[in-house]
């Protein structure tokens, strides 16, 4: 897209990388006619984030903490506006099966966001399991928390839909144009690319694994793990229904203490399986699309084993996670340069909460405050 114009202009606010929570960011701002410019590296949405892999689960039972279950109620309102404006499905709900061990972290912590909230659920013993879910190889000790509303979200759809509209609302956008400083000033903050300097009022960071590199006197406590996710085609054809959006609910097993592996039914390109928060330390700009032999098989041996099909590798993708040390997200103004906000380092579970994160990113750039307690995901909690 066209910068040479733009060497010197004054934005009200910009928006730096523009993966879930920055596209939304901008589609969010892009509706209050602010003059807002939204900056990548890259050309979203792309495989060199955290954001690809053709789909994410979206839940309500949330197991890794209640304070997470307003958020994501508020969230399913704003991708169904999303999905109406850009008339393309974004969501499918298949329902959602949490399992494990009557202990698994998994399993208490659900049901509990479930019974704190009012969330539909059935509790299953395995049998219940096995009967309703063939596709699951529930050995007797397994119990499931089902909720009805969850489901899949389609990532690089949700993306495109987002910036689509964001550029149809007037703001603009510049890909492919890294960011290589950022000078924050009393009254405004410029930013500098490899394409030119740019003036904002305010400026939001979303830039994920990119974070620490552009704002290094936070200090921020980030680890980039390096994720992979399988898909995987069954060679039982007598079971290829069992593994249909309509049989298979989207899941998160935790099939041994404090190991988790997650899946989603076959869209059309085998049944995706992938370890959760598993995955090496890496530097972000170091991202590659490679697996090796040893990693796909043993999700394959995973599959095998809890799952029942005879699974044939058929591709796979890699993406980072970018960890804090409590696994929350970050969602705060920078504690010496207000006009800076920060959000992000989603620690894995981030991307079906985009849809209101980007709201929220609006309300505190534009009103300095939300309706929602943002207080467990403030900076100053790491130091």
């Amino acid at each position: 897209m066209p910068s040479a114009g733009h060497h010197h202009a004054h934005y009200d606010i910009i928006v730096l990388g523009l993966g879930a929570n920055g596209s939304s960011a901008l589609y969010h701002l892009s509706k209050t006619g602010k003059k807002v410019l939204g900056l990548d590296r890259f050309h979203p949405p792309h495989q060199k984030g955290s954001s690809h892999g053709e789909s994410r689960i979206i839940r309500q039972a949330y197991f890794e903490h209640p304070l997470y279950v307003p958020l994501i109620r508020a969230a399913y309102p704003l991708w169904e506006e999303l999905e109406a404006g850009a008339g393309t499905t974004l969501f499918r709900k298949t329902g959602g099966l949490m399992l494990g061990r009557e202990e698994a972290a998994v399993v208490k912590g659900a049901l509990l966001s479930a019974q704190l909230h009012d969330i539909p659920y059935e509790y299953l013993d395995a049998g219940a399991i096995r009967r309703r879910f063939p596709a699951f190889l529930a050995p007797a000790d397994t119990v499931a928390v089902l909720e009805t509303e969850a489901g899949i979200l389609l990532p690089e759809e949700c993306i495109r839909a987002f910036l689509f509209s964001a550029a149809q609302n007037g703001a603009t956008l510049q890909t492919d144009e890294p960011v290589l400083g950022i000078q924050p000033g009393n009254n405004d903050v410029t930013v500098t690319t490899n394409k030119g300097r740019y003036r904002t009022d305010k400026l939001i960071v979303t830039a994920g694994a990119w974070t620490n590199g552009l704002l290094p006197e936070l200090r921020l406590p980030l680890t980039v793990k390096r994720q992979v996710l399988f898909w995987f085609n069954n060679a039982d054809p007598r079971q290829k229904a069992w593994f249909q959006p309509d049989m298979m609910p989207v899941f998160i097993w935790e099939y041994e203490p404090a190991k988790m592996f997650y899946g989603i039914p076959d869209l059309g390109n085998g049944v995706k399986l992938a370890p959760h928060h598993r995955g090496r330390t890496i530097a972000a700009d170091d991202l590659r699309q490679d697996t090796n032999d040893d990693e796909i098989a043993e999700m394959r041996s995973v599959a095998a084993d809890w799952l029942a099909m005879d699974p044939v590798y058929r591709d796979s993708s890699v993406c980072m996670y970018t960890n804090t040390p409590d696994d929350n997200f970050i969602i705060d103004f920078h504690p010496e340069f207000p006009n800076i906000i920060v959000a992000s380092p989603c620690s894995g579970h981030g991307f079906k909460f985009s849809s209101l994160t980007g709201k929220l990113l609006c309300q505190l750039t534009v009103d300095g405050r939300t309706g929602f307690d943002l207080s467990p995901f403030r900076i100053d909690r790491f130091s």
